[in-house]
């Protein structure tokens, strides 16, 4: 049987909304060497009866159980990398993908290089020139926000190099998903593209932006007790297990301050057990964290290095208060008095 080049791994949870267009488009690229995995997350919409009447070419896989984001392309991509894909191509079920997005993406893979496709917003029923991210930012304390957000890419330079890869579009050579693995499932959903950026980085890849390869994504900013448990308590875990003794000791006051404000903002927000149930959370896998760090030992590029793709500014329109401003001007110059230590 005739392998396909890229395995188009679609995790969906209740997407039966954004099937159509996501799908339609994928099927409609100029590029026909790949097969789509649609992982299905125990929805309770139809999305599964829908693609298997509707998209026979698609290969369904059901979970018994909500696996979370993270495990559910691990399943998707352990199935396509089976089935003898050279590449995997994580993307979002809410996308929507131009047409010679893969094209570009294949010309321009390496085996030692994950690619970014140029991510934009698709708002009011229409693609927009408007950026979703053009690689996400990793500040030093941990947090991660999308690049570029809601500037017009025709407006400004977009960089080459990007500090991390967003998970709703990701382009990844096989071999290092086979040396690396992919998302770690502790992580069930939210930093988990974070965690597997910084690792592959670590152990010597490469993340680009392919600004010509453009995916749409139906994006809205949103908070929620889920999404605030998740983010805090994987933003900890991945700290304490990807950054070395020596840089924590190093960032530790700012650190600490950092979390004292956000607990005093859980307070005032009204979601204080949430935040409190992450830092449980965070103890309740210390022992897990310890063997994680083990990669630490391994690691190909030092930390010296890898202090290029840390950013000391937090810039998202979204979190726009003047307060906040002010604190982001703070941890600014706290960087400024580390960085020829770290």
């Amino acid at each position: 049987m005739l392998k396909s080049r890229v395995g188009i791994i679609i995790v969906g949870y209740n997407s039966r909304k954004y099937l159509p267009d996501c799908l339609g488009s994928v099927f409609d690229s100029s590029c026909q060497d790949f097969k789509v995995y649609f992982v299905d997350n125990k929805s309770s919409d139809d999305s599964l009866e829908y693609i298997e009447k509707k998209w026979t070419g698609v290969e369904t896989i059901k979970l018994e159980q909500n696996y979370g984001f993270a495990n559910a392309n691990n399943i998707g991509a352990e199935k396509a990398m089976h089935d003898g894909c050279e590449y995997i191509f994580l993307l979002n079920p809410d996308t929507i993908v131009n047409e010679n997005c893969l094209d570009l993406l294949i010309k321009s893979a390496k085996r030692n290089l994950i690619l970014q496709p140029l991510i934009l917003l698709h708002e009011n029923g229409k693609k927009t020139d408007l950026i979703n991210t053009s690689g996400n930012v990793l500040h030093y304390l941990g947090m991660s926000y999308v690049g570029n957000y809601r500037k017009n890419y025709k407006e400004i330079g977009l960089p080459e190099d990007i500090a991390l890869a967003s998970g709703a579009a990701m382009f990844i050579p096989a071999k290092i998903v086979r040396q690396l693995g992919l998302f770690d499932k502790s992580f069930f959903m939210y930093h988990e593209d974070v965690d597997f950026s910084w690792r592959a980085r670590i152990a010597g890849f490469k993340i680009n932006l392919q600004p010509d390869a453009q995916v749409w994504h139906k994006y809205s900013f949103s908070r929620n007790k889920n999404k605030l448990f998740y983010a805090e308590r994987n933003r900890i875990i991945f700290m304490l297990k990807n950054f070395s003794t020596g840089y924590l000791l190093v960032i530790l006051p700012i650190a600490v301050l950092n979390e004292l404000l956000v607990v005093i903002y859980s307070i005032v927000s009204g979601w204080f057990l949430i935040k409190m149930k992450s830092y449980i959370d965070v103890i309740h896998w210390f022992n897990k964290i310890i063997e994680w760090r083990k990669i630490i030992e391994e690691r190909k590029v030092s930390e010296r290095e890898l202090k290029q793709y840390l950013s000391s500014v937090i810039s998202f329109s979204e979190l726009s208060a003047s307060g906040f401003r002010i604190y982001s001007l703070f941890l600014t110059a706290y960087w400024k008095l580390i960085v020829w230590v770290v």
